[in-house]
């Protein structure tokens, strides 16, 4: 994966491009969190993808090949670097110009705000469909976004939507042209980086920190259960 960092105005616009589908993998997670670092001193973040292309989340390829322990350590890397952009005391906004599925879907519910662009893409968790139960984590966040009546609908079959759903069910916060989706980004993370920065923070903080915690603290637990069914289901279809 390759992150790029552009400045303007305080609000720093981090582009994810791999040539592909922007597939989450260890460098990805490690290039990510390195970026927020450099981050440190601007107003607002904005995370976006190529035209087309947000992302398909995790490495389908690399996850397959993958025993136990790497398996581990790519979902702990996953899951730290997703909960530290969703507890990130500055603004963030997804510039969701494309597919997002998966791990891309994950990472705009992260963001304080998420703009889809409008078009044939396609959302949604679809992690049931590929064989890989959803951590906890990423069901602690997509209940502060997804609207009750529809989340079991979407999140048990891993169902997938196009944008305007996405925008109906709550995995996004805005549906513009696709030309406009990045301009609208940081124009909302413009907006936002206005507001005092400490009280932004704390008030995230409120918001997320105690689910934050709770989800950090028994990540160890939840992916030992993960990967034991997992591997029955390895051992199922053999």
């Amino acid at each position: 994966m390759s992150i790029t960092r552009r400045v303007d105005g305080g609000v720093a616009t981090l582009t994810m491009d791999d040539g592909k589908v922007n597939a989450f993998d260890l460098a990805f997670f490690a290039e990510l969190d390195a970026m927020l670092d450099d981050c440190a001193d601007d107003a607002a973040v904005v995370v976006a993808g190529r035209p087309g292309m947000f992302s398909a989340g995790l490495h389908t390829k690399l996850v397959a090949d993958l025993d136990r322990d790497g398996m581990a350590q790519l979902l702990r890397a996953f899951g730290t670097t997703m909960l530290r952009v969703w507890l990130e005391p500055r603004p963030v906004v997804a510039a969701v110009g494309g597919h997002a599925v998966a791990g891309g879907t994950i990472l705009a519910m992260c963001a304080d705000h998420a703009v889809a662009a409008a078009g044939d893409y396609r959302w949604g968790l679809i992690e049931t469909t590929l064989g890989v139960p959803l951590p906890g984590w990423v069901i602690t966040i997509a209940r502060g976004n997804v609207r009750a009546d529809r989340f079991d609908g979407l999140l048990l079959p891993g169902r997938s939507v196009d944008p305007a759903q996405a925008l109906e069910v709550g995995f996004a916060d805005e549906l513009v042209a696709a030309a406009e989706v990045l301009r609208r980004a940081e124009q909302v993370a413009a907006q936002l980086a206005t507001l005092d920065r400490p009280t932004y923070a704390e008030t995230k903080r409120r918001l997320r920190g105690p689910q934050n915690q709770a989800a950090l603290t028994s990540m160890e637990a939840d992916l030992r259960g993960l990967l034991d069914v997992r591997e029955r289901s390895k051992t199922q279809r053999r």
